[in-house]
């Protein structure tokens, strides 16, 4: 493959992407916030800016996008025409192609009523923005529990071998979170300190599977009785959830212990 991706670290634990062809030196931004760095990079890799992504209208995500239009005279492809610098407004189920990638917009409100995805079916590349994150999801700013639960378990249709990269670096404390509070791993300890090492040693743990999570992320397998039976046993959780309980009232009770951890 001769796409690749950047990982651009922006204010505290945002993440902005440059994608880019190794052969044109075209490129992409998504969801910029500090444009220093990212013209720093673009500058050290000749690379040509062909446009601006942007996920949700969320400032941490978009702060950055009008001055890199300005000085780079390029397109922003945005959700929401209230977003400043928007030139190009973007609908579900929309294709995007910029030749040297094409990319498949999915809606996945509920964080924000405007949130997109970026789904590229080729290279098997999610962005997922602050909907779907690394053992987590998005906070419900905007939709309801409802919302986001459909609009992830859309992205649950995606093939397993896609790798996701996602807005913020909450892989760890959404780890604890699932070992401390909602099901019991023999290893816990074992686990917290390999992923520890893997985001000291790495500087993030980006990208990661979407397979893996249909396995290990909670939000994701709200329906899933094995899971929801691991939940339900935990001790911590003892008569406060059924495992006759419906898909959207274990999301309630996860995203409500989560809001809270």
């Amino acid at each position: 493959m001769d796409i690749e991706i950047k990982i651009i670290k922006q204010l505290t634990d945002n993440y902005c992407y440059i994608i880019y062809s190794t052969q044109t030196k075209e490129a992409l931004i998504l969801d910029p916030a500090e444009p220093s760095p990212i013209f720093d990079y673009l500058n050290s890799k000749n690379l040509l800016l062909k446009g601006i992504l942007v996920t949700h209208h969320h400032s941490d995500h978009t702060q950055g996008v009008l001055e890199i239009k300005n000085k780079l005279n390029v397109n922003v492809y945005s959700p929401n025409s209230k977003i400043e610098g928007t030139t190009n407004l973007l609908e579900d189920k929309q294709t995007v192609d910029f030749e040297f990638i094409k990319f498949e917009i999915i809606s996945t409100p509920g964080h924000t009523l405007d949130h997109i995805v970026f789904f590229c079916n080729k290279e098997k590349l999610l962005f997922s923005g602050d909907t779907l994150f690394y053992y987590g999801c998005g906070r419900v700013f905007e939709g309801t529990y409802e919302i986001m639960l459909k609009s992830l378990n859309k992205l649950k249709l995606l093939p397993d071998d896609t790798k996701v990269y996602c807005g913020h670096e909450y892989s760890y404390k959404n780890l604890e979170f699932i070992l401390d509070e909602l099901v019991y791993w023999k290893d816990r300890e074992g686990i917290k300190q390999k992923t520890r090492e893997l985001i000291k040693k790495r500087g993030s743990s980006m990208p990661f599977k979407l397979g893996h999570q249909k396995d290990w992320n909670p939000f994701l397998n709200c329906g899933d009785s094995h899971y929801k039976q691991g939940i339900v046993d935990f001790p911590k959780n003892e008569g406060k959830i059924s495992k006759e309980a419906s898909e959207i009232e274990f999301f309630t009770f996860i995203r409500d212990k989560r809001n809270e951890f």
